[in-house]
């Protein structure tokens, strides 16, 4: 008997696992009348089964036994029922907090089956979506999207039941007199795979804000490219100008070379005369012959071709170089100063020559003999200003660094303080109206700078100023 009575305890513990089991289904399900039918149904069955294997006790230590284990039953009867209200409490509560989040969420929610229709939705989405909660139920949301990505919603709607993984995609509502509204999606399938859950989230504001900045940085490449056009532009003009300017120099020069011609041709003409003077005579006193005439034509000749040759020489002097070239520094010295050295020796101005070196440079060989008759020039109105009382200017050659440098050094006072930084400004003379156009240190500065890439600066010495010309 007490083997007996094991049993049915034993077999009345996993009865009562059972019937939790069933109670726990029951608790979650929602039809609440079936459940508690199902319960006591199942509740005889196994009262049935019991009173099968129940067999009265024979003794009253065996009653006393069965009085005490029906107790015990019935207080773990009692205490299963505590915990079991206790579960569907916090059950409750849980689902309660659940649905408060649901519905206030700041995110919309939706449940939407295979066809399209909204199942569910909670307040975010409503309010989004413009519509009253109750009346959304059933409808499409398909025909809330903007009618031109209907088909593209579709296509994203399919995709996410095959899939049966989470999906986003972005539309636009439907405008209904508004500023258009931008949705991002999130859907997933559930678990059946005929409903799915989206979650919905504005993102007009962004939208818009990525719509400006795209609207903005098209504004700025378009300024940029207009910028350029501007840059170019100016650069031109500016280049039109430099070209200008030493055109202008160029002609200002001109008249300071039409005054060295003269000094050039002044000696050969008075030696000619001279010639032909004497010719008429030697004629006239009867001395004339074939070899006196002989002597005196290969004269005149010479004086005729050196004539020719300084005006070549300022011919190619004025002539613009088109491109490039390598050429030695020392001839573009000398072929400077023969051009000028009659004209500084008039007005006993003394040119000293020092040559260390036989650097090479890559240029313009007429704009850098331009730049050296500028500085020349330049010297000799200084030189004419303070009159030394012996007025000289030394250049000086040598290579340096890997560079051809040449300084030019004249004793005639040096550059007042205050305008030493300026007289490479277009210009700027500190010469008299009349006798200065202020170009010719500026274009000598952008010739060796701009177009030669090399450096010009000046710097007062001792007892004048000198000029360094660095290639």
């Amino acid at each position: 008997m007490r083997s007996k009575l094991k049993l049915a305890k034993s077999g009345n513990k996993r009865d009562k696992s059972s019937l939790m089991d069933t109670l726990s289904r029951q608790e979650s399900s929602t039809a609440l009348p079936i459940a508690v039918a199902e319960l006591r149904m199942r509740a005889e069955e196994l009262l049935q089964a019991k009173t099968a294997e129940y067999h009265l006790p024979q003794t009253n230590e065996e009653n006393q036994r069965l009085v005490h284990e029906l107790q015990v039953h019935q207080i773990e009867l009692e205490m299963q029922n505590v915990e079991l209200r206790r579960a569907r409490d916090e059950l409750e509560t849980a689902l309660g907090m659940y649905t408060e989040l649901y519905d206030f969420a700041p995110i919309g929610y939706l449940t939407i089956n295979r066809e399209g229709n909204i199942s569910a939705v909670n307040f975010g989405g409503a309010k989004l979506l413009g519509i009253q909660r109750s009346r959304l139920l059933g409808r499409k949301f398909g025909l809330f999207v903007s009618h031109g990505l209907r088909s593209f919603f579709s296509e994203f709607l399919g995709k996410v039941f095959a899939s049966r993984c989470k999906e986003s995609c972005e539309v636009k509502l439907a405008a209904n007199g508004n500023s258009p509204l931008f949705l991002q999606i999130e859907a997933v399938a559930n678990g059946s795979g005929q409903e799915c859950s989206i979650a919905i989230i504005d993102i007009s504001d962004r939208r818009r804000a990525e719509d400006a900045l795209t609207e903005k940085r098209l504004e700025l490449e378009g300024f940029n490219r207009s910028l350029e056009e501007r840059i170019a532009q100016a650069v031109d003009e500016l280049r039109m100008k430099d070209r200008l300017l030493i055109l202008q120099g160029r002609q200002a020069a001109m008249g300071e070379m039409i005054n060295n011609i003269a000094h050039q041709w002044r000696q050969p003409l008075n030696t000619l005369g001279l010639v032909i003077q004497q010719v008429q005579l030697y004629h006239d006193l009867g001395d004339f012959n074939g070899e006196f005439l002989k002597e005196k034509t290969l004269m005149c000749m010479g004086l005729i071709q050196h004539m020719s040759l300084t005006i070549d020489d300022f011919r190619d002097f004025f002539r613009p170089d088109r491109e490039k070239e390598v050429f030695e520094v020392n001839q573009i010295i000398e072929r400077t100063l023969t051009l000028i050295i009659e004209s500084f020796k008039n007005q006993h101005i003394g040119i000293e020559l020092h040559m260390d070196a036989h650097p090479m440079i890559s240029g313009y060989p007429n704009e850098y003999a331009q730049v050296l008759l500028n500085i020349l020039m330049n010297s000799k109105d200084a030189l004419a200003g303070h009159k030394p009382e012996d007025a000289r200017i030394v250049l000086h050659s040598f290579e340096e660094n890997g560079k051809a440098v040449i300084t030019i050094t004249d004793n005639g006072g040096g550059i007042a303080g205050g305008v030493i930084d300026r007289i490479f400004d277009p210009y700027f003379t500190t010469k008299e109206t009349d006798k200065g156009t202020g170009i010719g240190l500026f274009m000598s500065k952008a010739i060796i700078e701009k177009n030669m890439g090399g450096r010009l600066t000046v710097r007062n010495t001792g007892g004048g100023a000198e000029f360094r010309i660095e290639v």
